[in-house]
């Protein structure tokens, strides 16, 4: 299988699509030599997501190192059997949680900048007083 077959698939949005490929580009290190899929997640994504998203794949690929290089078990043999099968996450109800803890709902970012002081939101002039 391609590394890339994802990439055919109707399962997945061009946001999805840009983020696995972006992800994968991280956890290989060839992000420098493939700068479209930086340019692909600037589609989709702002700033804050972009970074999010970085940190997490990184996060993820230095957490997996280190494990690997002090050949550290993550979970003994007798805990993998202890799992029959996977649990069914209903995507209406994930959405609705991560609407409501993570994700920006319409109005959020602007009703947060209002609350800020305009040296903080960036419509001051910079000044401290």
């Amino acid at each position: 299988m391609r590394d890339d077959a994802y990439q055919d698939s109707d399962l997945f949005t061009d946001a999805e699509k840009a983020a696995i490929a972006w992800a994968y580009h991280l956890t290989k290190y060839t992000f420098a030599q493939n700068p479209e899929a930086l340019e692909n997640m600037k589609k989709h994504y702002d700033h804050a997501q972009l970074v999010e998203a970085t940190l997490v794949s990184g996060y993820f690929n230095m957490w997996n190192r280190f494990t690997d290089a002090l050949e550290t078990d993550i979970e003994g043999d007798d805990q993998m059997t202890l799992f029959t099968k996977s649990a069914v996450i209903d995507k209406d109800v994930f959405a609705e949680f991560m609407n409501e803890c993570w994700w920006a709902k319409e109005g959020a970012t602007e009703e947060k900048e209002e609350a800020l002081p305009a040296s903080a939101s960036g419509t001051g002039n910079g000044a401290r007083s």
